[in-house]
């Protein structure tokens, strides 16, 4: 009988003083599970991460900063142990958290409808467990929707410390920059990873970083687009490309977005750390701001975006594995196109401002979810750490595969910018970090599409 992989356990395992109940999300790095002391299957239950990799150094140091933080918008942490097992019977870390019941952030904003002054106040709460985090020297490093869970009376909780670090920790990745997202990148780390494209040091990330990523979550959250990337590199080649590059005030593309909660996401994404101020100011500016602002914070959001963006549906991963075999993806319209540009143009390094053809760049979920998106099919759903639902197509990413997918091209692997892994063929896109989108994979610590095998000719004399 074939040993479980750790992302496949089975209700009623022990891991440790756990007994598990189900699988409710899969990540990157880790698999999360409900789970419940034994003895104590009555009581609510836990969220239980458990390791994807053996001797996943992450999780350590994971569970070390969740230890430092002492409040009540960051998920307590319980426990941390070791399953041994899989197919190799090799140890994975875990860690044990207490059990938040919410909706993804973006899921919330479309499905409810938030007023203003209801987005300044789930903001404040995030920024307090900023000020938390950062207050024991600690870093987030992924500020998201995705990693925001908002509860049916509006309490939001900052999520997933999976990427974050904390002063003396040890580094556990290599490149210019440590894993996070791509849209969410503050100016100051794209432009360290732009001067050292080439190979060089390594961006060290700072508190006002998580803020920059804070801003961005909010922008998207009230205009259901993306900023511009914020560098004066991108906004020039934008410029030559005839895309402007300017990034508009929030209000100027949502008129029901009130001046002071634009104002507030302004600041958040200024370009100088400085001017962002702390997550401690900015929890006081936005606490003040929804206390005073007028009836025009408290009219709907809906509405924000008046035309989706274009979306198409294709199958992927259609591997050897059973649970990816015929899964049909959401993604934009612009993911594609860059995939194509990936494989087909053959360009080893794509500079930063080539994302621009598509703001989601495939780097989060896959697909645009701006409050009034109805392009995508999603219905809410109530979880732990990572969004989860019928479908696989906003998952955070995929391992590289054992094996070619189907449809996918085989060694000899040509020209010199493809790579062979697993005995297929494969393209690094640009100088990514994981996590690589629904539809990317990582391998290494870098990100990669598969290369299309060469259609056969027709030898057939049939029609």
């Amino acid at each position: 009988m074939e040993a479980a992989s750790p992302d496949a356990l089975g209700p009623g395992t022990m891991l440790g003083p756990w007994r598990l109940s189900g699988r409710v999300g899969r990540g990157t790095y880790g698999a999360v599970y409900r789970a419940a002391r034994e003895g104590e299957e009555e009581a609510e239950g836990v969220a239980l991460k458990l390791a994807v990799h053996p001797r996943d150094e992450r999780f350590e140091r994971e569970a070390e900063l969740l230890s430092r933080i002492r409040h009540p918008r960051v998920p307590r942490l319980l426990g941390r142990g070791e399953w041994t097992g899989g197919p190799w019977n090799q140890p994975y870390p875990y860690v044990v958290m207490e059990w938040v019941e919410g909706m993804g952030l973006y899921e919330w904003a479309r499905l409810r409808s938030p007023s203003s002054r209801q987005v300044m106040q789930v903001l404040a709460q995030l920024t307090q467990a900023l000020a938390a985090t950062h207050g024991v020297n600690g870093l987030h490093r992924d500020v998201k929707g995705d990693n925001v869970l908002v509860g049916p009376g509006g309490e939001a909780w900052l999520m997933d410390f999976g990427c974050g670090s904390y002063e003396g920790a040890k580094p556990l990745t290599e490149g210019p920059l440590a894993p996070g997202t791509r849209p969410y990148r503050s100016p100051q780390a794209l432009r360290h990873l732009w001067t050292q494209r080439r190979g060089g040091a390594s961006y060290e990330a700072k508190a006002a970083d998580d803020v920059y990523a804070l801003g961005v979550t909010a922008y998207r959250v009230v205009t259901g687009q993306y900023p511009p990337p914020g560098t004066d590199l991108e906004a020039k080649q934008a410029g030559r490309r005839g895309g402007g590059g300017m990034r508009a005030p929030a209000h100027a593309l949502n008129r029901r977005v009130s001046r002071e909660l634009s104002a507030l996401i302004e600041r958040m994404l200024e370009d100088a750390p400085e001017k962002r101020g702390s997550a401690s100011e900015l929890t006081g500016a936005l606490e003040r701001a929804a206390a005073r602002a007028g009836a025009e914070a408290d009219v709907a959001l809906q509405g924000a975006v008046q035309s989706a963006a274009p979306t198409v549906r294709f199958p992927v991963c259609s591997s050897a594995s059973p649970r990816w075999r015929g899964l049909a993806l959401v993604v934009p319209a612009g993911v594609v196109l860059l995939a194509y540009l990936v494989v087909a143009v053959s360009v080893r390094y794509i500079p930063d401002g080539s994302w621009k053809l598509q703001p989601d760049a495939g780097l989060e979920d896959a697909g645009r979810v701006g409050l009034a998106d109805a392009a995508v099919e999603a219905s809410p759903t109530f979880m732990i750490g990572h969004r989860t639902s019928g479908t696989s197509w906003n998952a955070v990413a995929l391992d590289m595969p054992k094996g070619p997918l189907k449809g996918q091209k085989r060694p000899p692997c040509r020209p010199r910018w493809e790579v062979e892994v697993n005995k297929a063929c494969w393209s690094q896109v640009g100088t990514v970090s994981p996590p690589c989108g629904a539809e990317g994979y990582e391998w290494k610590g870098f990100c990669y599409m598969p290369v299309v095998a060469p259609e056969r000719p027709n030898t057939s004399d049939g029609q």
